[in-house]
């Protein structure tokens, strides 16, 4: 649910920023200001929605769902005047990045929670080189990242909640170079590595296996490189069908534990040949950048969010004539939150609408009913910007089973009854109505997700046996 700081050993793109048109709007905006009116960089979000990333040359963390407090939110450095850079956080606020000792020797650090950085106990070493770079930590406090030489590096996973230990962390032992950037819940590291100049998923807990890790490139790829990385074990990231990054880069997302499948995992572009896909919430919506090409040298680039097998490009999202142009998604939380770079600041975008399931179904996803059962009414209330509303706009249903029988998307024909239209809900009452054949679902356990405008807005969870 994050995205690092663009590291040492991934090209990086000069970008020059254009004004996108403005249509729908789907999320508030908020600008999160700086520590000392330099701008901001933010790079990950927690659930809580506490954002960080670098400002004025320091890392930041900020309040639940708040911009930039210069004087709570400054996390510092390990010592000394040169910069930090916070690169992740995980549910407890514990933050990782890495702080620059002197001008050529970078080390990273993990803070406790909610905590500025303490140079005394939160300086986590390296495998034996002269630097650090942390990209990302999960709920246990195990941080990732590349430890080494400049231009030569190797992937380390910690234990949680210690140093790095040499003997024990580098999951890279016999590649030249590598370096790792997220990790899940499980242990699961994905990053980028000399192995076939490609991209990998570890197994839990375990160093990078070159017979079943590597990702493989969509199509005849010129190389990959994984970002994030969520509980299910779905990555996002790039490949490059061409040696050079300005043609042919596509932002993917691969299906639970599974390799890149060039049939289903290649995410597409809009207004350009390139995307990257930077950040992947707990339900697979992916966020990151597009960007094409104006003559020989100029780029532009517009922020998007893919859901619901649709790129949407999330300057239309945000309110008309807002002033905003965002050129790129950073990260993205499970509710839905979103975090990144733009014109004029680093920004934070919340979701406007939330759907909130009624009964039959419990919210808390403890439903069970019989499968025989003829239909099962699935309902939900709307609010806006947290305030219940009878004003509903068109919204959309997909049902997915996450257990028993065939895990994965149901085809709309299965589901829906004569009293639907399509994947339409229709408006009972102030709330949204739809009428789920369950005698065609079938045994198992199933996940109904509300959207409008392309955008999920809320969800259901129940079981038929």
């Amino acid at each position: 649910m994050k995205r690092m700081a663009t590291p040492f050993i991934i090209g990086s793109l000069g970008l020059v920023f254009t004004a996108s048109t403005c249509h729908a709007q789907m999320y508030r905006i908020t600008d999160l200001g700086s520590l000392s009116g330099s701008g901001n960089r933010p790079s990950g979000i927690n659930n809580l929605g506490q954002v960080v990333g670098a400002s004025g040359g320091h890392a930041f963390r900020t309040a639940p769902n708040s911009p930039i407090n210069p004087a709570t939110d400054d996390l510092g450095t390990l010592g000394g005047m040169l910069n930090s850079e916070a690169s992740a956080i995980n549910a407890s606020g514990q933050v990782v990045g890495y702080s620059f000792t002197d001008y050529a020797t970078s080390h990273s650090f993990r803070t406790a929670p909610n905590s500025p950085i303490n140079p005394a106990t939160d300086d986590i070493g390296t495998l034996g080189g002269a630097f650090t770079q942390a990209y990302g930590i999960n709920d246990s406090g195990q941080v990732v990242g590349c430890s080494g030489e400049r231009f030569h590096c190797h992937a380390f996973r910690t234990a949680p909640n210690t140093p790095i230990n040499a003997a024990t962390d580098d999951v890279s032992i016999g590649f030249e170079n590598a370096a790792a950037y997220g990790i899940n819940a499980s242990g699961q590291v994905v990053g980028n590595s000399s192995l076939g100049a490609g991209c990998f998923r570890t197994a839990p807990n375990s160093p990078i296996n070159p017979a079943t890790d590597d990702l493989g490139p969509l199509g005849f790829g010129w190389g990959c490189r994984a970002f994030a990385i969520n509980a299910s074990g779905q990555v996002v990231g790039l490949y490059a069908n061409k040696r050079f990054f300005g043609d042919g880069v596509h932002a993917f997302r691969t299906a639970p534990d599974s390799p890149i499948n060039p049939a289903t995992d290649d995410l597409g572009t809009f207004g350009g040949p390139v995307t990257q896909a930077l950040g992947i919430n707990a339900t697979g919506e992916v966020v990151g950048f597009s960007e094409s090409v104006n003559g020989c040298c100029f780029f532009t680039s517009s922020a998007f969010i893919y859901s619901n097998g649709v790129m949407h490009d999330l300057n239309k999202l945000i309110p008309a004539g807002s002033g905003w142009n965002l050129t790129e998604a950073t990260g993205i939380n499970d509710a839905g939150q979103i975090v990144g770079l733009g014109v004029p600041n680093g920004f934070l975008l919340t979701p406007i609408y939330k759907a909130l399931v009624r009964p039959p179904i419990n919210a808390d996803g403890s439903s069970v009913f019989h499968a025989n059962r003829g239909v099962l009414p699935v309902k939900f209330r709307l609010t806006q910007d947290d305030v219940p509303t009878c004003a509903l706009p068109p919204a959309t249903i997909t049902v997915t089973r996450t257990a028993g029988g065939t895990v994965g998307s149901i085809d709309e024909s299965i589901y829906s009854t004569q009293a639907d239209s399509g994947s339409n809900f229709r408006s009972d009452s102030c709330q949204y109505m739809y009428h789920l054949a369950a005698s065609s679902l079938g045994v198992g356990t199933y996940r109904v997700d509300i959207s409008i405008e392309g955008i999920p807005v809320g969800h259901a969870v129940f079981a038929l046996e």
